[in-house]
């Protein structure tokens, strides 16, 4: 009721302040619509001009989502009208004569056609382009992620943080829906860092982030959307590319073949990763304090560990344009991947009281694990185009069938004596299947009013089995573990519908403004924890986004959503992993879901040079909010067994974690060979937990990156980027982390290959890293060394007869919110 009086009243003091403000004498509009003169569908990244013929003064701007476009304040006079889209005929008009306000009315622009042989023409199209609802990072575009991995995109983007384990933050907010095209996928069910690292760099179009969705989207992610747009071709006839790296740290390759005929085209691709060993030495120390006892337990572990990632996707598609108004499209994708590591480690553990040391245990912790993940996908989607542009109806079918299988064993050895003395082993085999029905249906009311509405159900079905084997000193075998073993069977089922608007408000502001009701049903089934009764949930999610295009291409936009964060399974699986003893990691059934509230205010201008301008600020709130959190315990017993000193991480529900922040990016040419990009945010962040000593934590987080790119010649460029990102203030500091990639790259055979050289922290061999977590009775440091530096070759061909043809908004979801619900 709050957020609707404060909207309410928001729109009052617009419209009278609007009311107020009419335009002067002999200042009138001029206005149109932007459309494809075929399909009659909006253009709304065309460039449209107006010049005053006496002075040649020239203003610019680019039309709303729906393709229409109005200058106001224009004085009476003679001008021009000019309008230019990439792969379109322009359009000019010299005689447009104002004395009254004018309405162009519909401008039909036509595609070029024309065909060259083996050889791509493509228009200039900026890396990152900020959209009304969304933020567009171009990737075929940049030349320092070639032969990486999602990751290494992600971390180019305007507020989006990528650590150095490949952990992806948006606003500082981990909370993040992850789509690929468009849809949800399996793949990041499980681990989304291992999920992004096994899609090459180079099977990746774009990448769109969205910080406050729409009532459309699924509300999942209290950060936010990004959705990750896949490599498409839209030729005629046979093409494809292959690309190659090999490196000193990551190996991988992918391929694309396409055949396209009229109406129908086929699609397939393969890629696959390879990351290679990489040694990490870790270190950490605790100092704890046991009351009861009157003593203080100090642990010292120190060791190294290797670890190695691996990744493959394949999958095939079509598309059929039934007719002009019928279209049905399909794709089964498989993916792979999972990662093992394994490890020594020096123990000690030193207990001691008022009068010294009282006890005093050196060991070794010889530590391995292994994960591996394999998902089938399949999505089916038709839509039907009805005669009124932007009257269509939509209905996908997605489903997910996946298996996973998580592995660890660990055993400890007296350093002096060397007899194993504990140790357990775990084989965790599951299976995670889901599926996906959505419809949705929009409605032009007029020309200036978008109805939509749909509904969405979703079906998720996780089953799990865990057999822990622990040692036993007596039989000195390993026995089956009844306490810690168990099955578990977990089922979700989410019913969502939503309704929203697009539409002009005083022919002034373009507004979009909805709401959604999702309500999720949760049962689970735990063996080792019977009656386990986990919430259900019903969820209003409201959205507004109000925005503005002023002329010479200048925007301003107020944006508020409503999001959630629903516990995952492995967040609520009360199962106890001790891979490692003294550090016990188990689920919470008992959480509830994240409910986030994200304010945001954003400007954005494009300069008649090209240069760039986008500012935003924001307002999230989380409240609860969930944390994973950690306790020591001087003894810890579970099942029939007592373990010592132990810290032990679970996931919470705190009160609330506010943030508060700004955020600036853009990019400069200078002449027609360099240009920079770069980007700054900083935000307050502040967390409140009443059970938690201190129960309130405040700090200010910031990140920066820089990227220079010099076009040398025609068929020589050279780019370097670097980012810092300083550490994250919760139960203590996380570390920050810096690096910096340098890449040039060479045109081949005339454009149809390209080879490049890349180099990320040429310089240092390892990242240093230090982090320490606070708690009642303990404080702990652990300290990482990582191998980050890294050498790499990569090599690009592609083949086919390429069209020339226009950038189609349809193809990489750009024109409206991807169609997920």
């Amino acid at each position: 009721m709050k957020f609707i009086y404060v909207l309410f009243s928001f729109i009052i003091l617009v419209s009278g302040s609007l009311a107020q403000t009419a335009p002067k004498p002999g200042s009138y509009k001029v206005s149109g619509r932007i459309t494809d003169a075929v399909t009659h569908q909006a253009l709304e990244n065309a460039s449209v001009s107006i010049i005053e013929k006496s002075s040649q003064q020239v203003k610019n701007m680019k039309p709303d989502q729906a393709g229409y476009f109005s200058f106001s304040q224009v004085a009476a006079g003679n001008y021009s009208v000019l309008v230019n889209y990439i792969g379109y005929e322009g359009y000019d008009n010299p005689n447009v004569v104002v004395n009254d306000d004018v309405s162009l009315g519909e401008i039909d622009l036509k595609e070029v056609q024309k065909v060259f042989n083996e050889v791509v023409i493509t228009g200039s199209k900026p890396i990152v382009e900020n959209r009304i609802d969304k933020l567009v990072y171009n990737a075929d575009q940049d030349i320092t992620s070639q032969g990486g991995v999602a990751t290494d995109i992600l971390k180019k983007i305007p507020e989006v943080t990528v650590d150095a384990l490949g952990n992806v933050e948006l606003r500082g907010n981990p909370s993040i829906r992850f789509l690929i095209d468009g849809n949800p996928s399996g793949i990041f069910g499980n681990s989304i860092a291992d999920a992004l690292q096994s899609i090459p760099a180079s099977q990746i179009k774009s990448i769109q982030v969205i910080t406050s969705p729409g009532a459309k989207y699924d509300a999942t992610g209290t950060g936010g959307i990004i959705n990750i747009i896949l490599k498409k071709s839209k030729v005629q006839g046979v093409s494809g590319n292959i690309n190659l790296t090999a490196g000193t740290r990551l190996e991988n390759g992918s391929m694309n073949l396409a055949w396209k005929h009229n109406n129908i085209s086929f699609s397939s691709y393969f890629g696959g990763t390879d990351q290679l060993k990489a040694n990490t030495i870790n270190s950490i120390s605790r100092v704890a304090a046991d009351p009861q006892a009157g003593t203080q337990n100090i642990l010292n572990q120190n060791g190294n560990s290797d670890l190695t990632r691996h990744g493959a996707r394949a999958g095939i598609g079509f598309d059929w344009d039934l007719s002009n108004k019928d279209y049905i499209g399909a794709t089964i994708s498989y993916n792979s991947f999972g990662n093992e590591n394994s490890g020594l480690i020096n123990q000690l553990s030193t207990t001691s009281g008022t009068s010294g040391i009282l006890n005093q245990i050196a060991s070794l912790r010889n530590a391995s694990s292994k994960f591996d993940v394999h998902t089938f996908e399949g999505f089916i989607n038709y839509k039907k185009k009805f005669k009124q542009d932007k009257h269509e109806l939509a209905i996908g079918y997605n489903v997910s069938r996946g298996q996973n299988n998580s592995y660890y064993n660990q055993t400890q050895f007296y350093t002096a004596t060397g007899p194993l003395f504990d140790g357990s082993t775990s084989n965790n085999p599951g299976r995670d299947n889901t599926s996906v029905i959505s419809v949705d249906y929009s409605l032009p009311v007029s020309k200036t009013f978008l109805l939509e509405t749909g509904g969405r159900f979703e079906a998720n079905n996780i089953v799990s089995d865990a057999a822990v084997f622990t040692y036993s000193p007596n039989s000195q075998t390993f026995e089956f573990d009844n306490g810690q073993s168990y099955t578990s069977a977990y089922h979700r089922k989410i019913y969502a519908g939503y309704i929203s608007g697009s539409f002009k408000a005083f022919n002034y502001l373009d507004i979009i403004a909805g709401a959604r009701l999702e309500h999720t049903d949760n049962q689970a089934n735990y063996s080792n924890a019977p009656g386990t009764q986990l919430p259900s949930y019903n969820n209003f999610a409201p959205a507004l986004t109000i925005s503005h295009n002023f002329p010479d291409e200048q925007s301003l936009k107020f944006a508020y959503s409503y999001r959630l964060e629903r516990p995952d399974y492995r967040d609520l699986n009360p199962f106890v992993n001790l891979a490692d003893p003294h550090n016990i990691t188990t689920g919470n059934p008992q959480l509830n879901a994240e409910i986030g509230r994200n304010y945001e205010l954003g400007y954005s201008k494009t300069f008649t040079n090209g240069n760039t301008l986008n500012f935003s600020a924001y307002y999230s709130r989380n409240s609860p909010d969930i944390k994973s959190y950690t306790q020591y315990f001087p003894t810890y017993k579970i099942g029939d067994s007592t373990y010592q000193d132990v810290n032990l991480t679970t996931r919470v529900n705190i009160s609330s974690e506010v943030k508060t922040g700004i955020n600036l990016s853009g990019s400069v040419l200078l002449g027609d060979k360099i240009t920079i990009r770069s980007s700054i945010q900083a935000y307050n962040r502040k967390t409140i937990d009443n059970y938690a000593i201190p129960a309130v934590l405040e700090g200010i987080e910031y990140r920066m990156t820089m990227n220079c790119s010099y076009m040398i010649n025609k068929s020589w460029v050279a780019e370097a980027f670097g980012n810092y990102n300083s550490g994250v203030k919760w139960q203590g500091t996380q570390p920050s982390f810096t690096s910096y990639t340098i890449a040039v790259k060479k045109q081949l055979f005339n454009n149809k290959a390209s080879l490049g050289l890349v180099a990320v922290n040429a310089i240092n061999e390892y990242l240093d890293q230090q982090s320490y977590i606070y708690g009642q009775n303990f404080t702990q440091l652990t300290i990482k060394r990582t191998p980050y530096r890294s050498f790499g070759i990569s090599l690009a061909y592609k083949f086919g007869k390429l069209k020339f043809n226009k950038s189609k908004e349809e193809e990489n979801y750009l024109l409206k919110p991807p169609v997920e619900n």
